[in-house]
């Protein structure tokens, strides 16, 4: 089974607001089921993520080849909910 992935980097308002709603809003419920690819703490594999899915923003959750974009909180819970079951 593919991982769901979160693209990251340090300094990133919008990355810490996402990571806040998982945290707070969401209690945690997807903790075990996200890989955070920070850019600093694992910057091959981010760059190989980056150039492969076109990043241009971040943050991202990624899926397969389903990539999400908007971190809207709908949008963000639908993506989890239909990429975990949960």
């Amino acid at each position: 089974m593919s991982k769901l992935y979160m693209l990251t980097k340090p300094n990133c308002p919008n990355c810490n607001k996402l990571k806040l709603f998982l945290k707070t809003v969401l209690n945690n419920k997807y903790q075990h089921d996200i890989t955070i690819v920070d850019k600093e703490e694992n910057f091959d594999f981010f760059v190989e993520m980056v150039k492969k899915y076109m990043v241009l923003a971040l943050p991202v959750l990624i899926k397969d080849d389903d990539i999400l974009i908007d971190m809207k909180p709908d949008l963000v819970k639908a993506f989890l909910q239909k990429h975990t079951g949960k």
